[in-house]
């Protein structure tokens, strides 16, 4: 019944990598998520332990999703100097 539709746009050169503060502390998040998750799997009810599981997966896509458009914002500028 519905269509995906993906609008794509030129990304602002402020939004085409995390910044250095922003990887540190994403990086925080992830070990002390990770320290959680441990505790959590001895004595937590397993909806705790999925929502954590959850949100340290969507931390880390972050991290990758940051090298893919860098990558991407690279392979834009190649084709701005060629045009």
């Amino acid at each position: 019944m519905f269509g995906t539709a993906v609008i794509v746009r030129e990304p602002h050169q402020s939004e085409m990598a995390l910044s250095n503060q922003v990887k540190e502390a994403v990086a925080q998040s992830v070990q002390n998520l990770r320290d959680a998750l441990a505790f959590a799997a001895r004595a937590e009810h397993p909806i705790t332990i999925n929502t954590i599981a959850d949100i340290l997966m969507r931390l880390e896509s972050l991290e990758c999703m940051d090298e893919i458009m860098e990558k991407l914002g690279k392979i834009q500028g190649q084709k701005a100097k060629d045009s």
